[in-house]
């Protein structure tokens, strides 16, 4: 890609929308999706966090926010989503996909374009639209994934996790509407075994399928994620300074620059319902 001219986000007038996945749960993919919503958040960036583990949904959890109305109220009352947005800390907005709801879980894909159409509403007041989609390979995570300008999948050293998330990228293969996915190797030792664990995915996966994959980061092993989850209280919010919390603002400033050099030179209006091909390359 070429890099245009530095003009920010005002080029689109549009947020940049980050999808966060996984193959398998467990993995840390809700707190990955929730700490670098505040960590963008911290850096000065207007950030709203979209919880679109419809039915099953937790990121508010992990912020501490009492519940609300949820997508459901979106879904089935009619309920603008200017209603349902909650704060959040460094000033988030938080959209909950609502928790207990089977009929969340899977919706038809018309329904879901026409739920991405109305954060149109938000379009003038955000610089990043974060997505924390479900786990695994279900048409609405493919569809969300395919939608963003960012595609970024959270990885750990366990065999069923690397299985898993090879099974993710098989599937947006298959369809062919991704063709780049960052991945963040998540409760490592160090960075270096976060670059490692990247090196043999990335091998395996670039043997087989056709998409480019790049590490945006590590973020390490550390104890102050279950404290700060026992506080009801994001890592980067409670323990800023930690390991964790540190790596976080890392991946944030990592967003922040590809958003400059790759995103403005090719933007994706996929997610707010137009050009539904963009990234198919």
């Amino acid at each position: 890609m070429t890099s245009p001219a530095p003009t920010g986000q005002d080029i689109r007038n549009r947020p940049v929308v980050v999808a966060v996945a996984s193959g398998k749960g467990g993995v840390g993919k809700t707190h990955v999706s929730v700490n670098l919503s505040v960590a963008l958040a911290k850096s000065g960036k207007r950030v709203m966090l979209f919880d679109a583990d419809l039915g099953l949904a937790n990121a508010g959890v992990m912020l501490g926010r009492p519940a609300g109305r949820t997508v459901r109220d979106a879904l089935k009352d009619g309920v603008p989503l200017t209603e349902i947005v909650q704060p959040g800390p460094a000033g988030i907005g938080l959209v909950s996909g609502g928790s207990g709801d089977v009929s969340l879980a899977v919706i038809e894909d018309d329904v879901l374009d026409g739920l991405c159409r109305e954060f149109r509403v938000f379009e003038d007041d955000l610089d990043y639209l974060v997505i924390d989609t479900a786990a695994g390979i279900a048409p609405n995570v493919t569809s969300l994934v395919e939608k963003s300008d960012f595609a970024v999948v959270v990885l750990t050293d366990e065999p069923a996790s690397f299985i898993d998330a090879y099974g993710l990228l098989k599937a947006l293969a298959v369809r062919g509407r991704c063709r780049e996915v960052l991945v963040v190797t998540n409760m490592v030792p160090n960075a270096l075994a976060g670059r490692r664990l990247f090196a043999r995915f990335k091998q395996v996966a670039s043997n087989f399928l056709d998409i480019n994959l790049e590490h945006l980061g590590s973020i390490p092993h550390d104890n102050h994620v279950h404290s700060a989850a026992m506080r009801k209280r994001c890592l980067v919010e409670a323990f800023p300074l930690s390991a964790a919390g540190q790596a976080f603002n890392t991946l944030a400033l990592d967003i922040a620059k590809r958003t400059r050099t790759d995103i403005l030179a090719a933007p994706n209006t996929a997610f707010f319902g137009e050009d539904r091909d963009a990234r198919a390359g």
